[in-house]
């Protein structure tokens, strides 16, 4: 007789269903493309992302017109389930502050502002900040940025120690829902982290964890935008 393997998954938990990860489908892009039409200058070029591409301001603008995109333990989620995440690059809808200013000048006054919005002084610990809105910029001191700033009205802050950059380097398994790293010299994926200032969050080809990127806007032919149905 042949074994069978069942789960025993009581009806009621089977009928919550469960949320599904997919990566962004062309009718999603158009409606993301006709929404950014709002923008213009250096914002729009900012945001003026392909269906295969992703930067910080794509994701942050889906969920701002209601496309909700994964955070970083919820990639981690999917990449659990089978995603085949290792051959992309994905960023979360997190940002991570690690000072008041930020040595990278481009990104300066977005680190100040942001840091004075959430009254954060004391930076011990890098803070992971979730839930941001974006609009056009209108202040000169950006002009020759991105042309984007940060709206703060439903954000979360977290203290996350773990991404201290003491850790710059170290070999990890997985990464929690609390945002604690569970460290493991023999792991097969490395945390990347900058000294101070604004990154964003993503796992980079390889399933690596980079908080070590400056560069908000930056994108590329093999980055993709997963979405959350």
């Amino acid at each position: 007789m042949e074994d069978h393997y069942i789960r025993l998954i009581p009806k009621e938990i089977r009928e919550l269903g469960f949320p599904i990860a997919r990566f962004l489908s062309e009718e999603e892009q158009a409606k993301y493309e006709e929404s950014i039409k709002q923008f213009s200058g250096n914002a729009y070029d900012s945001l003026n992302i392909l269906r295969k591409g992703s930067n910080l301001w794509k994701v942050l603008f889906l969920n701002q017109i209601g496309i909700r995109t994964p955070t970083l333990p919820e990639l981690e989620i999917a990449l659990e389930n089978g995603m085949p995440l290792s051959e992309h690059y994905v960023n979360g809808r997190e940002v991570i502050l690690r000072s008041r200013g930020d040595s990278y000048q481009r990104n300066n006054y977005l680190a100040e502002t942001l840091a004075d919005k959430l009254k954060l002084k004391s930076f011990k610990h890098p803070y992971i900040i979730r839930g941001l809105g974006i609009k056009q910029s209108e202040t000169p001191k950006v002009i020759d940025c991105d042309g984007l700033e940060f709206l703060t009205d439903d954000t979360e802050v977290k203290e996350a120690p773990d991404f201290n950059h003491e850790n710059h380097g170290k070999k990890f398994r997985r990464i929690n829902e609390d945002y604690s790293i569970e460290w493991d010299e023999k792991g097969s994926r490395t945390f990347y982290a900058r000294k101070d200032g604004l990154s964003r969050l993503f796992l980079s080809w390889g399933l690596d964890l980079g908080s070590d990127n400056e560069r908000l806007a930056g994108s590329g032919g093999y980055s993709r935008v997963v979405v959350i149905s």
